[in-house]
């Protein structure tokens, strides 16, 4: 045996050999002729260096920098154009060199390596499991620490995904709790029921108050008694009058501590009002809402109902008018008449809701007393929740430790319920719930199928599997590539998919910098900071109809129609016949309407990569680039300062030639002549995303025109967004397809992509592009594909 290994260790040094004779001979002399001088001894531009970077293609990160630098090459930015550039001969050597290289190490590493990494489960698929494997719905993430972008923007990237000793504490109080809700002891609580008819009057409670709520008035309703654990149901008894041309009322419920002052609150929806007598029916968990303490001074809850329809008159800031002396009333605003009003004849508060007690989950985790002896039902429960819990069989190993624990808590518990909760409070502890546990072995391997129904559920879900793919899973039938297309059809038909929807959009365009940004009144008086929430939801809304409507993702650059609700269509100035009729969002037809249309005009897109002042072009192209054509162009070295376009040599020239000016500057020159272009063609839209032809300084500058004429590195001009989207349809679709691509599949595995799933990537946007670039279909290929079916 060890003549054999002698033989292969001579062999593959051998080989080492032969590959550094060929590197010394024929690819170092054109390194040093066209690359140190940029990436060697003296200077790393892009933080990288050539001179020393690992030959060993087969370990460590060296074989994704050499990716890097052959991607630059095969996309003749590198070297620079005012830099020598290689021969037809040198480039054929080098590009060969490296891909001869690199395929070889993608193979040795598909046999030995790339595995998925085990993950934890992020903030939202925690609070999701829980809720499914519990039947308790409140927000459990909202006392965890934020997770961590990986590099490449994704929160479910197992490598960016820790753990702490402080971090596992907050998950067993949490798992307390929500075990503390579902498995109950004594007899069943007294439900609330209360009726309120007219608005309740509170001392010191500004704006007006009554039963008919114009905009910016309010409906009070005090509740005396109240639980304070439970699902509880608030139905509002109420009618809407809109006048001919206005909006529907737009109605807010907030639920909080009844006070005469302003006191804590939350909100429970927001919702539009039709015409017409109606019962508005809500459900929350009162646990989610600020209750008061017991103190008799503010005793009680109170819901809050508000009109805040606001059609840019002014009309919802007004105060009322008081009569003058002699006059029995002041004279009627006129814009009264135009103003859409609820009507609210009672609210009813009615909670804890149950069907039975102990309530249903309650039972399907302990069962009912009487239903044999304790330690019977405590085995009888592990073994079924612990199987829900770690999403797969367990052994009676697993299930006996468990319930050795489960003695030794039980000697010391007042009951069998408390028990049971803390028994299984440690249960949600282990690393096989709190991890997506998939055993790694020497080479990689194939899924089982419950390892697979896992992966699936988390990836188009953001939960555990349900009962169908547990079934599946346990006949061994679900890796089928038919069963699995007709459980895709079936899951993103769920509106768990919802979850796919908001969190890959969300990140994959980085659409949490809405919030980041703060918007600066002096230069945006009009903006309303609630628009953000619209701006956010129509980009995951927009995504989704794509989606459903298994519609062609070209139209993610460019597209004939909008998801818009009354809000963001006003404040995209768009005919106000195709406004929307309230807060709810709808999808609308631009009819020819270019300036909107694909994710590139919308709001949130424009916003999150703006300073809150000025449009900032080298955000919004450094974003297109990263997130949309998949080329992320190198981070600035950090002794290179942001364009300041208040300074004197800069103020009076126009965005584009700030930029010309600031290319100038040798440090700049390379980087941004490749970058500016892009960020130029969206100068037609302010910080706000609105689109405008004149731009200022500051507030107080002189308004001069917008000059969107970009020219890209090889020539190309762009035209504004216009030529932008037109260049993107006509000569970006392959680099869009491979990105959004790549995007995907780095979300589906939860992991960084790496140069040996280069062959998957492009495989699956060959057949993404071949099939008319259906997202339904990409999608369902990554779900068949080896690297979502092997660990």
């Amino acid at each position: 045996m060890n003549r054999w290994v002698s033989i292969l260790v001579l062999s593959a040094l051998a080989s080492w050999a032969r590959a550094d004779e060929v590197f010394a001979k024929d690819i170092r002399p054109i390194l040093q002729k066209y690359c140190y001088g940029c990436h060697g001894a003296e200077k790393q531009k892009g933080k990288l260096r050539l001179d020393t970077l690992n030959l060993n293609f087969d370990r460590g990160q060296s074989a994704e920098r050499w990716h890097d630098a052959l991607d630059q090459l095969n996309q003749g930015d590198m070297p620079p154009e005012d830099e020598p550039q290689l021969t037809a001969v040198e480039q054929a050597a080098l590009t060969g060199w490296l891909t001869q290289r690199l395929k070889a190490a993608a193979e040795a590493r598909r046999n030995t390596g790339g595995q998925g990494v085990m993950r934890r489960l992020t903030r939202y698929e925690y609070a999701n499991t829980l809720r499914d494997l519990l039947g308790v719905k409140l927000d459990f993430a909202k006392d965890l620490p934020p997770e961590p972008a990986s590099p490449d923007g994704f929160k479910n990237n197992g490598l960016a995904l820790g753990m702490s000793a402080e971090q596992l504490e907050y998950y067993l109080a949490i798992n307390r709790t929500a075990l503390g809700k579902v498995i109950v002891e004594g007899d069943a609580p007294k439900v609330v029921k209360a009726r309120v008819e007219k608005s309740s009057p509170i001392r010191r409670v500004k704006g007006v108050t009554g039963n008919t709520v114009v905009p910016g008035a309010q409906y009070l309703a005090k509740f005396d008694e109240f639980p304070r654990e439970g699902t509880f149901r608030l139905r509002v008894h109420a009618s809407a009058k809109v006048p001919k041309g206005a909006g529907l009322p737009r109605m807010r419920i907030t639920i909080g501590v009844r006070a005469d002052v302003q006191a804590p609150q939350e909100t429970l929806v927001v919702a539009d009002v039709k015409p017409g007598a109606q019962v508005l029916e809500f459900t929350g968990r009162i646990e989610d809402f600020p209750l008061p303490g017991h103190n008799p001074k503010y005793p009680g809850l109170l819901a809050r109902i508000t009109n805040e329809y606001d059609d840019g008159s002014g009309f919802i800031k007004r105060k009322p008018k008081k009569p003058k002396k002699g006059e029995k009333a002041p004279p009627p605003d006129p814009d009264l008449a135009k103003q859409p009003v609820i009507e609210i004849t009672a609210v009813e508060f009615e909670g804890p809701l149950f069907e039975a007690w102990p309530p249903a989950n309650h039972v399907a985790l302990i069962g009912k007393p009487g239903e044999g002896n304790e330690e019977s039902r405590a085995m009888t429960s592990l073994k079924r929740f612990m199987s829900r819990a770690y999403r797969r069989p367990v052994t009676p190993k697993e299930t006996g430790a468990m319930f050795d624990l489960y003695r030794v808590i039980r000697k010391r518990s007042d009951s069998f319920e408390a028990a049971m909760r803390e028994t299984l409070a440690l249960v949600l502890a282990t690393p096989d719930f709190l991890y997506l546990v998939e055993p790694a072995a020497a080479q990689r391997r194939a899924l089982n199928d419950h390892e697979l129904a896992a992966r699936l559920s988390y990836f188009l879900w953001s939960t555990m599997p349900d009962a169908t793919l547990t079934q599946l899973a346990e006949a061994g039938k679900l890796r089928a590539p038919k069963t699995l297309a007709t459980q895709v059809d079936r899951m993103l038909a769920d509106p768990r998919s919802g979850q796919f929807v908001e969190h890959f959009t969300d990140q994959w365009l980085n659409l949490s910098g809405i919030s980041r940004v703060a918007v600066n009144p002096q230069f945006h008086p009009k903006f309303n900071d609630a628009l953000k929430v619209d701006m956010r939801r129509e980009t995951q809304l927009f995504f989704a109809e794509i989606l459903r409507t298994d519609a062609s993702a070209l139209q993610f650059l460019v597209a004939d129609f909008a998801m818009l609700n009354r809000d963001l269509a006003k404040h995209y100035d768009l005919p106000q016949s195709d406004w929307p009729a309230g807060v709810a969002f709808e999808r609308v037809t631009l009819k020819g309407n270019g300036r909107r249309g694909g994710l590139l005009t919308q709001g949130g897109i424009l916003l999150a990569n703006s300073d809150g002042e000025q449009s900032h072009p080298i955000r919004r192209a450094v974003w297109l680039l990263d997130r949309v054509l998949g080329t992320p162009p190198a981070p600035p070295p950090p002794d290179v300062p942001e364009l300041d376009g208040n300074s004197p040599e800069l103020r009076n020239l126009s965005i584009r030639q700030q930029m010309e000016v600031h290319r100038e500057k040798a440090a700049c020159a390379n980087c941004h002549r490749d970058i500016d272009p892009w960020g130029i063609a969206f100068e037609e839209y302010d910080a706000v995303g609105r689109w405008r032809e004149n731009w200022r300084a500051n507030p107080k500058a002189k308004p001069q025109p917008v000059d969107a004429l970009a020219e890209l590195a090889d020539g190309t001009e762009l035209t504004g967004i216009a030529g932008l989207k037109q260049h993107l349809l006509e000569h970006e679709t392959d680099r869009f397809a491979a990105a959004l691509t790549r995007k995907l599949l780095a979300y589906a595995l939860g992991r960084s992509l790496e140069f040996s799933d280069d062959a998957a990537v492009s495989a699956l946007t060959q057949r993404f592009e071949k099939g008319d670039y259906q997202l339904r279909a990409l999608i369902t290929g990554i779900v068949q594909s080896e690297d979502f079916l092997t660990k």
